[in-house]
């Protein structure tokens, strides 16, 4: 038998430690409590250089057709009206839900006995109903100007995926939605991203409200 067996087969005595429930909890607070300094002093540190230079909805449409060579989608395009419901009704939830019919209601507060949970059904349903209300709002009640562009991701020449943009003119709206998307071109996505956030830019009024369009400008610093 050679040294490593012998090692290997050799019992040891190892110390071990016992921890009681109110040990284990205090050790998970503290983890939490530590997390939540570092993500403080994070947000702290990308607030100290913060540049308040907005650009219009606009301005923001003409930098990204020049400098990405795209232009809109066509409002026939089975992707601008699919994007169209999306973002009308995300933006009346945000900012009319009073025009809804249907009140929301409250997410269940236990986990689901099963898929047929008749609290969770019932909370799918209104769900469901809120959101075909919304987008069916007539544009006199809610007006909404949306432009999508699609940014082809290009490889040798092949578009391997493409980054979906959402201008939302009434409400200064800006999200994004990727398209197959290969793993290897994050970067390339989160770049186009960031660029076209960082253009779009901020005002010291978003930071006081710290409104959407300011915590979007926060994450990609």
């Amino acid at each position: 038998m050679g040294l490593f067996d012998k090692l290997k087969n050799k019992k040891r005595k190892v110390p071990v430690t016992v921890m009681g429930l109110s040990s284990m909890a205090a050790g998970a607070d503290e983890r939490y409590r530590k997390q939540a300094r570092r993500n403080q002093e994070l947000e702290q540190k990308k607030t100290e250089h913060l540049r308040f230079s907005p650009h219009s909805t606009a301005e923001l449409r003409g930098y990204i057709e020049k400098k990405y060579g795209v232009t809109e989608l066509e409002r026939s395009d089975e992707r601008y009206q699919r994007a169209y419901m999306g973002v009308k009704s995300h933006l009346v939830f945000r900012d009319a839900p009073e025009l809804l019919k249907t009140e929301e209601m409250p997410y269940p507060d236990h986990p689901p006995a099963s898929e047929n949970d008749p609290d969770y059904k019932a909370y799918r349903e209104n769900s469901d109903q809120r959101w075909n209300e919304a987008v069916m709002l007539p544009s006199e009640k809610f007006p909404i100007h949306l432009h999508v562009y699609n940014i082809p991701i290009i490889i040798n020449e092949i578009p391997i995926a493409w980054l979906e943009v959402y201008v939302e003119t009434d409400h200064k709206y800006l999200a994004f939605k990727v398209i197959a998307l290969e793993y290897e071109e994050h970067y390339s996505i989160d770049r186009i991203r960031k660029d076209i956030i960082d253009y779009f830019g901020i005002s010291e009024q978003d930071r006081d409200e710290k409104n959407e369009r300011y915590l979007q400008y926060l994450n990609v610093q």
